[in-house]
């Protein structure tokens, strides 16, 4: 589904039909009743206001059964709902592209924190190390101190 942003040429487009054919907006419901579709006089009005083409419309209600008539009825209208999809698979191509960037950053962050902590888990290996071994060392000593006893 197109976004509310690239309808905008598609609502003009189909303003342009419009007054191409001399369509009142009472003609455009008719249209839209014979080929079976449904779209209030009221909305239809609102599409074919002036400045319309700026007002959020449900695209799906009300766009698209209106562009499918005119485009049976009246042929190409200058394929403005292609050019719409594809304006908004652009955008969603560029949001994606983003997004992979932003997740390629979190993944390489994430490997510099794995190594830092994985550094951090031998140095407290090491020290452990030391410190069992000075255990070691005093444990002998005490054992020694020990053997020594009477």
């Amino acid at each position: 589904m197109p976004s509310n942003l690239h309808t905008h040429d598609l609502v003009l487009n189909l303003k342009r039909v419009q007054r191409e054919h001399h369509l009142s907006p009472q003609d455009v419901y008719e249209q839209l009743e014979a080929a079976g579709k449904h779209v209030c006089i009221n909305t239809i009005k609102k599409i074919f206001a002036d400045g319309s083409e700026n007002e959020h419309f449900r695209y799906r209600d009300t766009i698209e059964p209106i562009a499918d008539v005119f485009k049976a009825l009246y042929g190409n209208i200058d394929d403005a709902e292609t050019d719409v999809i594809i304006a908004d698979l652009a955008v969603k191509d560029e949001l994606i592209a983003r997004r992979e960037r932003e997740l390629e950053e979190l993944r390489e962050d994430s490997r510099r924190r794995i190594e830092y902590l994985k550094h951090q888990i031998e140095l407290k290996d090491q020290r452990i190390d030391r410190l069992m071994s000075r255990v070691d060392v005093l444990l002998a000593q005490i054992q020694n101190l020990l053997d020594k006893l009477p």
